[in-house]
C-alpha cells in the first residue's frame, strides 16, 4: 500500500482569512454606494414626486393643443379650449380635477391642500401645495396655435 502525504496546512487559515478580510475591504465600499444610490432612489420614486410628474406631463398636453387658455375661479383653476372642446382643471376639495363641458370629472391629482394657477402674458405657472407640506411648481409657455 502507498501511503499518501498530507500537506503541512500550518498558516492556512491565516492566510485563508486574509484573503477574505481583504475581498471583504474591496466590497464593502461598494455595497455602501449601492445602498446611498438606493436611498436617493427611492427618494426619487415617492409617489407624491411621480404624481406631480405625471400632472404635469398630462397639463402640458391640454395646453399644446389649445386653442385658448383663461384663468377660472380666481386663480382655482384653468379652461383650455382644444378645437371647440372645453377642458376645465380646477382645485376640487383635496383634489385637481378635469371636467369636459363641465360635465363629470377626472381626478388628476390627490391630497391637494392647495392650488394656484397664474396666467401672466404667455406664461402659466402652477402652484400646488400637498397636504404632507410638500410644494410643487411648474412653468408652461403657452402659444397660440
Amino acid at each position: 500500500m502507498h501511503r499518501i502525504k498530507t500537506c503541512d496546512e500550518k498558516g492556512f487559515v491565516l492566510l485563508n482569512s486574509l484573503l477574505e478580510l481583504s475581498i471583504l475591504m474591496i466590497f464593502l465600499p461598494i455595497v455602501v454606494l449601492f445602498f446611498g444610490f438606493m436611498l436617493s432612489f427611492s427618494k426619487e420614486a415617492e409617489a407624491k414626486r411621480v404624481e406631480w410628474q405625471l400632472f404635469s406631463v398630462e397639463l402640458q398636453s391640454y395646453l399644446a393643443g389649445s386653442d385658448s387658455v383663461e384663468i377660472i375661479n380666481n386663480g382655482g383653476g384653468i379652461r383650455a379650449i382644444q378645437q371647440s372642446v372645453e377642458y376645465d382643471i380646477e382645485l376640487y376639495e383635496h383634489s385637481v380635477r378635469k371636467q369636459k363641458f363641465r360635465q363629470g370629472h377626472e381626478i388628476m391629482l390627490t391630497r391637494i391642500k392647495n392650488c394656484r394657477f397664474e396666467l401672466d402674458g404667455q406664461k402659466l405657472t402652477v402652484l400646488a401645495e400637498f397636504s404632507n407640506g410638500v410644494i410643487g411648481e411648474a412653468d408652461y409657455v403657452v402659444t397660440p396655435p
